[in-house]
């Protein structure tokens, strides 16, 4: 039987679930894909694969891709119609709580990617039994974990990110100081540059914006319409990376500078985003080291958001407190720090990666401060540095 069958099996007894069903057409369920390998198989046709608490897995598919299938561990059932389909759900499903790639009202999205009639269908034929579709979002969270190597792998990428943005500073002091014109892009064609020379790779370029660029969350410098470095302005650096490899997962930090002295509301917004991102670490370390437990995605952001209400920034916190770390993306699939864009009841349980990165935006500038947190069997680890004042840039000979 198949190690992943074995885990699931073990993670459906601590769930107190009494199925996993996982389905899948044509590649609409990629999490389904992360477990069952058809290889070069003809999958054409709806596809279910059932791991029950306890005994065999079955595979239920197709009677025309039936030949085709050959599917380690698993028996294979075949169904040839609409209404053997339901007849074969009916003699494979157990009464009792089955998980499916499903979450209610869809707050944890990242995992609801069975279409609505397929749930339909299933609890059609579960409800006579007593049955019903729980969401497996507790239990993917139990294959979201890092191994030793990507843990390893995401400390080196921290610390090469770490010393990427040092050189970025660097770069905009020499070329303030020399009295040289620095554009966003240019500061953007900087980081791309050095993180190249180090062997790293990045899903899109770092987020440079100046001024009040910095108040568009998400800001995409372009050439000939970014921004040239002006005195006061404020001045924000998202950068990420991974080491490129796969499964190599990212690191991710945010740093906030400014060219001159910051003006007051610069640094109110400031120190309020600085010690929200402080409380979001003391939260999770908090959960662990006084309650013994390990804290769920949206506790981190409710927490963090209330702080920013109480200073006057709710309505100018335009997103999650803080995402997963992926190897693909930066965003990864596993809990994400939310209770604003979505409610992600998922445990941030050992050996998964998140970042803490509450921001306030304005049309005059914007504030993020951001950090990566891996979660270990001794608590929340910060691999990344953490920021505790502005970076400033004296001004230049042009401005002094």
């Amino acid at each position: 039987m198949p190690a992943w069958v074995v885990d699931a099996q073990a993670e459906l007894g601590r769930l107190n679930l009494d199925g996993w069903l996982i389905y899948d057409f044509r590649g609409i369920n990629p999490l389904a894909m992360r477990f069952i390998d058809l290889g070069d198989n003809i999958h054409s046709r709806r596809l279910f694969a059932f791991v029950p608490r306890e005994g065999q897995p079955i595979m239920l598919v197709s009677i025309l891709e039936a030949g085709s299938l050959r599917v380690e561990g698993f028996e294979v059932r075949t169904y040839a119609g609409r209404d053997s389909l339901e007849r074969q759900l009916d003699a494979l499903l157990p009464a009792g709580r089955i998980a499916m790639e499903y979450s209610p009202h869809g707050d944890v999205p990242y995992v609801s990617v069975v279409d609505g009639g397929t749930l339909e269908l299933v609890q059609d034929v579960l409800r006579p039994k007593g049955g019903e579709v729980v969401s497996s979002a507790d239990l993917l969270q139990a294959f979201a974990a890092w191994t030793p190597h990507q843990i390893a792998a995401h400390r080196t990428a921290a610390t090469e990110t770490m010393s990427v943005l040092d050189g970025a500073w660097a770069y905009l002091r020499d070329a303030v100081e020399a009295g040289r014109e620095l554009r966003e892009v240019d500061l953007q064609d900087h980081i791309a540059r050095a993180f190249l020379d180090r062997g790293m790779t990045f899903a899109h370029r770092a987020i440079v914006g100046f001024g009040p660029n910095g108040g568009n969350p998400h800001y995409v410098p372009r050439v000939g319409e970014d921004r040239a470095l002006q005195p006061g302005d404020p001045i924000l650096i998202d950068l990420f990376a991974r080491l490129p490899e796969d499964g190599a997962p990212f690191a991710d930090v945010t740093w906030m500078g400014v060219y001159g002295e910051p003006n007051p509301a610069l640094e109110r917004a400031w120190e309020a985003v600085r010690d929200a991102r402080r409380l979001g670490v003391q939260v999770i370390r908090d959960a662990f080291e006084r309650e013994g437990r390990f804290v769920q995605g949206f506790e981190v952001d409710r927490a963090v958001r209330a702080f920013l209400t109480e200073q006057g920034f709710g309505d100018a916190f335009l997103h999650r407190t803080g995402h997963s770390l992926g190897s693909v993306h930066t965003h990864g699939q596993a809990v994400h720090l939310d209770d604003f864009e979505t409610h992600d009841t998922r445990i941030l349980s050992p050996g998964i990666g998140v970042t803490i990165e509450p921001g306030v935006y304005f049309p005059e500038f914007g504030v993020r401060s951001e950090l990566d947190v891996l979660m270990t069997d001794q608590g929340p680890e910060v691999t990344t540095g953490e920021q505790d004042d502005l970076v400033r840039i004296p001004f230049g000979p042009a401005h002094a």
